[in-house]
């Protein structure tokens, strides 16, 4: 692995989406859905249940249930009861749906090592070294009085 590549992959989760607030507000809304879904369920690597799902990715029961009718109806996930309570619906990633998330994740890491590529490596280096360090130094937002 050559060190451009290795710098996207440290870019890549430098922009993780996982943190809240400005600015961060607008990248969530936009990966929110199915895409959401695959990732969390590929990065987890566990059948998970809708709940969780909801809870992880900050979304209404409603709006997980249509993703996951959705996602199964594109053979990308498979939904089933839980044995020990048949309230829970449990979801786990198809082969497809996995081949799917490394497809894209591959496709977005070679797109970053280019962008990279294209700042030399020293200028690289520096962009993602002050890159994380920007995300590390952001406060967390402050929480909503719903959630004290």
């Amino acid at each position: 692995m050559n060190s451009y590549t290795e710098m996207a992959i440290e870019m890549f989760h430098a922009l993780d989406c996982k943190r809240k607030g400005p600015p961060f507000e607008n990248m969530n809304t936009a990966i929110r859905g199915e895409m959401a879904v695959l990732r969390l369920l590929e990065e987890e690597k566990r059948t998970m249940s809708a709940g969780d799902i909801s809870r992880a990715l900050e979304m209404t029961t409603s709006r997980i249930a249509a993703v996951l009718a959705s996602l199964v109806k594109k053979g990308l996930i498979i939904r089933q009861c839980d044995p020990g309570d048949r309230r829970r619906v449990l979801v786990s990633l198809t082969e497809q749906g996995a081949a799917l998330c490394r497809k894209r994740k591959q496709r977005i890491l070679e797109d970053m090592r280019k962008t990279l590529e294209a700042l030399g490596e020293e200028d690289a280096a520096q962009f993602v070294r002050l890159l994380k360090r920007v995300v590390c130094a952001m406060p967390a937002p402050p929480m909503d009085e719903e959630e004290e």
